[in-house]
């Protein structure tokens, strides 16, 4: 099966949950499990490391793209949990 899975996520946190976890998303933008934890606690991923999740998300059949993650992110500013 070829299709791409939407879970239509709407925080930081569910595209974490999408990739596999704190961990794996560590491992997929080459930071240390401390600096990807504090990006999941803060409810924001700099933008230097979207392309990297964009790259496995595509690999791994998950709709995760810009537009999700510039959504997701002026969610949380909206919300005052982005740092």
């Amino acid at each position: 099966m070829n299709d791409v899975v939407s879970l239509a996520m709407r925080t930081v946190q569910e595209i974490f949950e999408a990739l596999g976890g704190t961990g794996a998303v560590a491992k997929v933008i080459g930071v240390k499990h401390s600096a990807a934890s504090e990006m999941r606690r803060r409810q924001s991923i700099p933008v230097k490391y979207w392309p990297a999740l964009m790259e496995r998300a595509l690999q791994e059949r998950i709709a995760i793209d810009s537009d999700v993650l510039v959504r997701v992110h002026v969610a949380a500013a909206e919300e005052g949990r982005a740092a």
